[in-house]
Formats: structure tokens, C-alpha cells, sequence
């Protein structure tokens, strides 16, 4: 039975492991892009929390999404590190990636832990009566998140 879907369509390469850079390599680019990211966050006048320390700045590049945007850059740029080194920091200063952690000030971190108490993992309940303003997706993110902090950690023990 032949299969009529078009493949293009249906997935999209975002990685090549077969790519000619050697692991030394892309651990360098991750390091690089990674501190791309705490000077980012250094220059940042919009963030919810107002002048990070280092180790929160450098804490927060060493997430997921920043990781996931070098590689990401790494593949659109043809596994050229100098390509790439050019697109995380263009001619207007560094590339910026927040997850939801950090779009998040820390009253509304405290609402959705207030929440989360009343109403367990009712998301919709907790969007509904404490965060109207936040959608159902970033809720959800940031309770995944949420779950990897000392915090949780705390209130688990």
C-alpha cells in the first residue's frame, strides 16, 4: 500500500547528526551560545525580574531554550559556526530567548502557587479564577517548569 502524503509537509528536519562539526565543536558553540544568552539577559530592560544576579542570568541561558535555539541556529546556518556565531549576535546586540519562567513576574509565580494549593491541577480553574490574563498553554508550561525549582522542591518535603 503506497503512502500518498506528502512528506515535506509532514516533518521537517531540525537536526543532522551526520553534520560535519566534531562534539568538541557544538559543546563550544553550546558554551558560547549559552553565555550569548546571560549577556542577553544582562542588557535586558523588559524582564519581569528587575536586575538578575549573574548566576539567575546564567542560570536561566543554561535552560532548555536557549540550548535548543544554538542548536537550531546551528542547523538554519549550515553547521557554519561562523554563520551562526553571526546570527546569535547580529548587528544589534545578542539574540534573547525566554521560556515562560522568565516571562513570568514573581507575583504571578506566586498567584499560580496560591492556585495550585486551592485547586490542585485544575488549570482550567486555576486560568479561570487567578490568572485570566496568562492562556491555558503558558500555564501548563510554566507548572512543567515550576516542578524542576527549589521551590517545588521545598513545598514537596
Amino acid at each position: 500500500e503506497s503512502d500518498n502524503r506528502n512528506q515535506q509537509k509532514m516533518e521537517m528536519k531540525v537536526w543532522d547528526p551526520d553534520n560535519p562539526l566534531t562534539d568538541r565543536q557544538i559543546d563550544q558553540f553550546l558554551v558560547v551560545a549559552r553565555a550569548v544568552g546571560t549577556f542577553a539577559r544582562a542588557l535586558d530592560c523588559s524582564s519581569s525580574i528587575r536586575q538578575p544576579s549573574l548566576h539567575m542570568s546564567a542560570a536561566a541561558a543554561s535552560r532548555d531554550i536557549t540550548l535548543f535555539h544554538a542548536m537550531d541556529t546551528l542547523q538554519r546556518n549550515g553547521y557554519d559556526l561562523a554563520k551562526a556565531m553571526s546570527t546569535l549576535v547580529p548587528q544589534g546586540g545578542p539574540v534573547l530567548c525566554r521560556d515562560e519562567m522568565e516571562e513570568w513576574s514573581a507575583s504571578e509565580a506566586m498567584l499560580f502557587e496560591e492556585a495550585l494549593e486551592k485547586y490542585g491541577k485544575d488549570f482550567n480553574d486555576i486560568r479561570q479564577d487567578f490568572l485570566p490574563w496568562k492562556s491555558l498553554a503558558s500555564i501548563v508550561q510554566f507548572y512543567y517548569m515550576w516542578k524542576t525549582t527549589d521551590r517545588y522542591i521545598q513545598q514537596v518535603r
